[in-house]
């Protein structure tokens, strides 16, 4: 006979050395996880391609060939604009520099009663040049070559990232319905239908709010974009598409781009008012657009959070895991609110809600008007149905509709066929 005790002590040992194990191993492991979610997001279209019954990795192929070019096409286009106005805000750093000792300050000194010191830019420059003199000199020929060479392995560190991720994903993708089919075997037959319902409805928030807030981003970056330069302001392109990239996490980017803009309008233009209403219009027009347009036609509630929790789901991120658990909080807080709807109404059902547990009985219908009284509804299958329509771009299958033992044990076929025997 085993010792249940030390049976559980056997078992809490295992898990905290194969946690310290994947602890050691995350420098190796994270390339995988990246790659995954990168296939992930990759396999809806992937998925939608395959009605071309074309062979599974020539649609691959052809996907990541279009994103490649797709990409390059951008970069080929807005590099040069992105650069010249680069150009331009590092040209006009010193005339910055000056405007804001010679009237920004000022300003601040007569109307709020200040005593500002004024931007020496040689103590400026000795000052950077101090602080690159302590962190990174070289004392020696020989510790120049180590701080060239370690600087260079981190690059092709770097690098051989950005290739292997894209060609792990590749192999995912090739064999992903294969490998969600065998996770979802590992699941407890007895909770696979309760995992494969909820898995289903993580992966269509997930899918819906990852599409939308893509188009949402882009869109306003073009927005914010365009009207900058539509009123004048050199660095307009760059800002607009910063803001727009900041637009994934909810009022970041109105908050840069509305004060960079302000900033570039400042030392274009001096104290123009008219300048700055213009800029004040271009991002509430952005806003405007964002609020009711792009937001209910591509986002719509697809999250489910209150504009309360969306804000406590950034800042609980930010305080966690910095700037990437602002990224993230969104869509891990659209998986928790799937995850609590379904914890939420198992409560519902449970003894400890109910106070009693109520005998299980199944009412047999008189005629097909009484089916809304069985257990299963017709909004139910409709549901179910829905979610069925989504499973070949996660690859899980539904075990209720896939078995026809398990459908013909649920209440609602009960019922029917007792209906149709008493007819």
């Amino acid at each position: 006979m085993q010792d249940p005790v030390l049976k559980r002590i056997f078992i809490l040992a295992a898990l905290v050395l194969g946690g310290w194990v994947i602890y050691l191993l995350m420098p190796v492991i994270a390339p995988f996880i990246a790659a995954f979610f990168l296939a992930y997001l990759i396999n809806p279209l992937v998925a939608r391609m395959a009605k071309y019954n074309m062979p599974r990795w020539l649609t691959i192929s052809i996907v990541f060939l279009g994103i490649i070019v797709g990409v390059g096409i951008g970069t080929w286009y807005l590099a040069p604009m992105l650069w010249q106005q680069l150009r331009y805000a590092l040209d006009n750093i010193p005339a910055a520099i000056n405007w804001v000792n010679n009237n920004a300050l000022p300003w601040l000194e007569n109307n709020f009663n200040l005593d500002l010191e004024r931007i020496n830019t040689d103590e400026l420059s000795a000052a950077i040049m101090e602080y690159v003199q302590t962190n990174y000199s070289a004392n020696s020929v020989q510790q120049m070559v180590y701080r060239i060479a370690q600087s260079g392995l981190n690059i092709i560190h770097v690098g051989g990232l950005l290739v292997l991720i894209p060609i792990i994903a590749f192999y995912f993708l090739l064999d992903w319905n294969s490998m969600i089919r065998r996770l979802q075997l590992l699941i407890p037959r007895h909770y696979e239908p309760t995992v494969v319902q909820i898995t289903r409805e993580c992966h269509a928030v997930l899918g819906a709010f990852v599409k939308g807030q893509l188009l949402v981003m882009l869109l306003l970056g073009i927005v914010y974009a365009v009207g900058l330069q539509l009123i004048g302001v050199e660095v307009g392109l760059i800002i607009g598409l910063v803001a727009g990239l900041c637009s994934i996490i909810p009022y970041l980017g109105f908050a840069i781009g509305i004060i960079a803009a302000f900033a570039a309008s400042l030392l274009q233009y001096g104290l123009d008012w008219v300048q700055l209403l213009l800029v004040l219009v271009v991002f509430m027009i952005g806003q405007a657009i964002e609020g009711y347009v792009l937001q209910p036609f591509l986002l719509g509630d697809k999250i489910g959070l209150s504009p309360v929790a969306v804000v406590f789901a950034v800042l609980a991120g930010a305080q966690l895991y910095g700037f990437v658990g602002m990224l993230v909080a969104l869509p891990v807080a659209a998986v928790l609110v799937v995850l609590l709807r379904h914890a939420y109404h198992t409560y519902e059902r449970s003894v400890f809600y109910m106070g009693y547990r109520q005998p299980a009985s199944v009412k047999v219908p008189a005629s097909s008007s009484e089916l809304s009284e069985t257990s299963i509804t017709e909004q139910d299958v409709e549901t179910h149905l829905t979610l069925q329509d989504d499973a070949p771009e996660l690859g899980l299958h539904s075990p209720v509709l896939e078995h026809p033992a398990n459908y013909s044990s649920s209440p609602l076929n009960h019922s029917s066929k007792h209906g149709n025997n008493g007819s």
